[in-house]
């Protein structure tokens, strides 16, 4: 009997570590060239869950059997593929075809009407002008070093100090209250998985992305951008729990500044 209980509880371990087993899909992004393509966005379709490629084009994302993978990278061709039982078992290797390249058409804008006069104005300038409208432009921006007069009443006609050599109360209550504040403040604790990709949920329901999307992005474009964000500002370790939207705004604007810096975006 105590052989059987025995048996019984090793089939029901084995069963658990195979259910387990099979919640994650991990894979590997190449070109078509056999060269790892690195921050590639691999989406589950039915979940909506997103992940970014590692530098070696390593990924893992949580899948079960039937589930449809969509993967997608700017510059290459969108690929998309169905998961099988044989996916958790081996790494599904994905490979990306490049886009065709298309030359755009050259358009002469400028069209000389052989008068002199108004065709000189649709010239580029001479380098003397350009480099002093630019030499103009930096002293107008710079800022002022002159010592800019300060009104000052003198000591004289100035009234009694009644608070010189007296403690600063209210500095005092402000400081005990920032430390007390601090004491029994949540520790801020990294986001796990389904944190994180709950936080980029509801900053697409709840924070304005008119901006992003008046630079023509796309949902795919956004959430590779909001990865980028939280990773470069760590968005949902710090903001998961209260959701202050103006601060996220903020830290998301100071990423859009590195984001379109470091990378080719859509316009």
């Amino acid at each position: 009997m105590i052989m059987k209980l025995k048996l019984f509880s090793f089939l029901f371990l084995l069963i658990g570590i195979a259910g387990f087993s099979q919640e994650y899909i991990f894979g590997k992004v190449k070109s078509e060239f056999g060269n790892e393509i690195a921050d590639a966005i691999v989406i589950n379709v039915r979940t909506d869950e997103k992940v970014l490629s590692d530098r070696d084009g390593n990924f893992m994302i949580a899948s079960k059997p039937t589930d449809e993978l969509r993967i997608v990278k700017s510059g290459f061709e969108r690929f998309q593929v169905k998961i099988t039982s044989e996916n958790f078992t081996q790494p599904l290797n994905v490979a990306l075809t490049k886009v065709p390249y298309l030359i755009p058409e050259v358009e002469i804008a400028f069209q000389p009407t052989g008068n002199i006069r108004k065709d000189s104005k649709t010239l580029d300038p001479p380098k003397k002008v350009v480099a002093l409208n630019s030499s103009m432009d930096t002293y107008m921006k710079s800022p002022s070093t002159e010592v800019q007069p300060r009104l000052k009443t003198p000591s004289a006609f100035a009234g009694p100090n009644f608070s010189a050599g007296q403690v600063n109360v209210i500095g005092l209550v402000s400081a005990a209250v920032g430390l007390l504040t601090k004491a029994t403040s949540k520790p801020i604790t990294q986001a796990n998985y389904a944190e994180t990709q709950q936080f980029y949920n509801r900053i697409k329901l709840e924070v304005d992305l008119s901006f992003y999307t008046q630079q023509g992005w796309d949902e795919e474009e956004i959430d590779r951008f909001l990865i980028y964000a939280d990773k470069s500002f760590s968005l949902a370790k710090k903001y998961r729990d209260s959701f202050p939207i103006d601060r996220i705004a903020a830290d998301m604007r100071m990423a859009y500044i590195g984001y379109i810096k470091t990378r080719k975006v859509k316009s």
